[in-house]
C-alpha cells in the first residue's frame, strides 16, 4: 500500500513539477520581454540595426532563449540564435516551433496606437527540458525517501503498539481461569488507549461474572421490587414512577420523572439524584416526606409547587409515596400544573373585581385574615385600615352614564396604586366604596400623608371620554391599630366609623379613628365639586 501510494504520489509530483518549471519559464520570457521593450521601441521607430542587435544579445544572454528576431515593419533589422543559423536561411524561415514562438508587438515610443515592428523569440526547448528533468530528479529522490520512511515508521508502530500487544493478550486468554476471578494483566504502555480499555472491559467481564454468584440471595427481593414496579407502571401508565431507598436516593426512575423535573427547570442534562428533584432541591422537607411514610406505613401524598428556573414556567406535581419495603418506597409523580392554574385562575376570578382589577371583597378579606394571622400578631408592628367613598360619584352617573362612571373608578383604581406600596393590599368592596391595607405602620402621621395625597389626587378632573372631564372627591376613614390584639372585624368598624365622621364633616376629608375620643377628624381643606 504505501508503495503504490508512493509511485501515485510520485508520478502527480513530477507532473505538476514539470507543468509549473514551464509556466516559470514562460512567466521569465515575459519579464525578458519586459525589460528590453522599452529600447526595442526606439530601434524599430529609428531602425537602429546597432540598438537591435544589442537587445537580441542581450535576449541571448539568458540560456533559455534559443532565437530571437527583431523587425521594423517588413524590415529585419536583427537575427540572432545561441547556435549559428544553417547557411542560406533567413531569419523568417529560422528552425523554431511555431507553436511555442513568442511574439511581442513594438509599440511607438511616440504614438501609443501605432506599431513599429515586433520580437520574435523562440525559447530553447532543450534547456527547459533539463531544468524540469531536475527539477523533476530532486522530487522524486526526496519523495522515495519519504515514502520508504513511512513505510518502516508505519510497519514499526503497528507491531510495536498494536500487534505484540495482541499477541500477549492472546497468549494470556488461552490459559485464564476466569472461574476463579483471574483477570489479565494490562500491557505496559496502553494504560490509557483502546487496548488498555479492552483489558479493562474483559477484566469487567469477568467480574460481572463472579458477582453474578453473590447475587443470587437478592433475587427474591429484586423479583418483588419488579413485580411491584411493573404492576404501577401498567396501572399509571402517564405518570412518573420512582424508588428510592430510605435515605432519598433515586434507585431508578422512568422517563415521565425526568421530563417532571426538566419541565420546571430543576435538571438541564445528567440523572435525577434523589426524591429532592421533586420538591424544589428540598432535601429536609424530602427526608420529612420519607420519614412520615416510613412511620405510618400508609401512602403519602402531597400537592408540591416547584417554582421555574432557568427559564420555565412554574409546574404543580402531585406525589403518592408509599413503603414497599423497610428500605425501598415506591413513588408515583403527576403533573398536574394544567389543573392548578385552572384552579388558580378561578380562585383569582372569584376574589378580583373585574372591571377595575383590584380584589373584591371576599378576596379583601381573606388577603387581610392571611395578613394578620402570619404577621402582625407576632411583629408587633402597626396596621391600619383606610375606607374611602368618593364623593358625587352618583352625579357622574346621572350626568353622564354608567360608562364614565366605569372610567372613574378604573382611573380612581389606579390612583390608589400609585400611592401607596406595592406590598399594601387595595381592595374594591363594591360600587364606589374602597379599602387599602397598609403593613408595617409605626405613626399615624404617614397615613395622614397617604390620605392627603389620595384627596389631592382625585380632585384633579377626570378624562371620561369625547372631551368631557368629572369632578368627584373622597371621603376616608382610616383606623390604626398596633400590638397582637389586631382583629379584623374591629378594624372595619372604626375604619367605617372614621368614614362616616369624614362624610359627616363636609366630604373630601379624611379622618383617624382614635379611642381617647372616638374619632378625631384632620380635614385637608374640603373644596366642592360641581359635576
Amino acid at each position: 500500500m504505501v508503495a503504490l501510494v508512493g509511485v501515485a504520489s510520485l508520478w502527480l509530483s513530477n507532473t505538476l513539477a514539470a507543468q509549473r518549471e514551464r509556466l516559470q519559464t514562460q512567466a521569465r520570457l515575459q519579464e525578458l520581454l519586459d525589460t528590453v521593450e522599452r529600447s526595442a521601441r526606439i530601434a524599430c521607430f529609428l531602425q537602429d540595426r546597432q540598438l537591435a542587435g544589442e537587445v537580441s544579445q542581450g535576449l541571448l544572454s539568458n540560456r533559455i532563449v534559443a532565437w530571437v528576431a527583431i523587425f521594423a515593419g517588413a524590415t529585419e533589422l536583427t537575427q540572432a540564435s545561441q547556435r549559428p543559423a544553417t547557411a542560406g536561411i533567413s531569419a523568417i524561415d529560422a528552425p523554431v516551433d511555431p507553436e511555442s514562438l513568442i511574439v511581442r508587438k513594438i509599440i511607438s515610443p511616440f504614438n501609443s496606437d501605432e506599431i513599429v515592428g515586433e520580437i520574435r523569440l523562440a525559447p530553447d526547448r532543450a534547456e527547459i527540458e533539463r531544468h524540469v528533468g531536475q527539477a523533476s530528479y530532486f522530487i522524486g529522490i526526496l519523495l522515495i525517501v519519504q515514502t520508504m520512511a513511512v513505510g518502516v515508521a508505519v510497519v514499526l508502530v503497528v507491531y510495536g503498539s498494536i500487534t505484540r500487544a495482541l499477541k500477549q493478550i492472546s497468549g494470556h486468554l488461552r490459559n485464564l481461569p476466569a472461574e476463579q476471578g483471574a483477570k489479565l494483566p494490562l500491557p505496559a504502555g496502553h494504560e490509557t488507549d483502546e487496548i488498555g480499555g479492552l483489558v479493562t472491559y474483559t477484566n469487567r467481564l469477568v467480574d460481572r461474572l463472579v458477582g453474578l454468584l453473590n447475587e443470587e440471595r437478592h433475587l427474591r427481593l429484586q423479583r418483588e421490587i419488579e413485580e411491584r414496579k411493573f404492576r404501577s407502571i401498567f396501572e399509571n401508565a402517564d405518570t412518573g414512577i420512582f424508588l428510592v431507598d430510605q435515605s432519598g436516593n433515586m434507585l431508578s426512575y422512568n422517563p415521565a420523572c425526568r421530563e417532571i423535573v426538566r419541565a420546571a427547570g430543576y435538571l438541564t442534562e445528567g440523572t435525577i439524584s434523589g426524591i429532592a428533584g421533586f420538591l424544589g432541591g428540598n432535601e429536609t422537607e424530602a427526608q420529612n416526606l420519607i420519614e412520615a411514610c416510613y412511620e405510618e406505613g400508609n401512602n403519602i401524598q402531597r400537592d408540591i409547587h416547584l417554582s421555574g428556573k432557568n427559564g420555565k414556567s412554574d409546574r404543580w406535581v402531585h406525589l403518592t409515596l408509599s413503603k414497599i419495603e423497610n428500605v425501598v418506597f415506591q413513588g408515583v409523580a403527576n403533573d398536574i400544573t394544567e389543573r392548578k392554574i385552572a384552579e388558580l385562575a378561578a380562585q383569582k376570578s372569584a376574589m378580583t373585581d373585574a372591571m377595575t382589577g383590584l380584589l373584591n371583597r371576599m378576596g379583601f378579606e381573606t388577603k387581610l385574615r392571611s395578613r394578620i394571622d402570619q404577621d402582625y400578631r407576632q411583629s408587633g408592628h402597626g396596621v391600619a385600615l383606610m375606607l374611602i367613598d368618593l364623593d358625587f360619584f352618583k352625579q357622574v352617573n346621572d350626568t353622564y352614564g354608567h360608562d364614565a362612571g366605569d372610567r372613574v373608578l378604573i382611573h380612581f383604581s389606579r390612583l390608589l396604586e400609585s400611592a401607596v406600596r406595592k406590598s399594601d393590599v387595595i381592595g374594591r368592596l363594591g360600587g364606589d366604596e374602597f379599602v387599602i391595607l397598609l403593613d408595617y405602620i409605626d405613626r399615624p402621621d404617614v397615613l395622614e400623608r397617604i390620605a392627603q395625597k389620595i384627596i389631592s389626587s382625585v380632585a384633579k378632573p377626570i378624562d371620561i371620554g369625547e372631551g368631557r372631564t368629572a369632578h368627584v372627591g373622597s371621603s376616608i376613614g382610616i383606623a390604626f391599630e398596633q400590638g397582637e390584639a389586631i382583629d379584623q372585624d374591629v378594624l372595619f368598624k372604626k375604619a367605617d366609623e372614621a368614614m362616616y365622621q369624614a362624610k359627616q364633616s363636609g366630604r373630601n376629608t379624611y379622618c383617624l379613628f382614635t379611642e381617647a375620643a372616638s374619632q378625631v377628624t384632620i380635614s385637608s381643606s374640603p373644596e366642592r365639586y360641581s359635576s
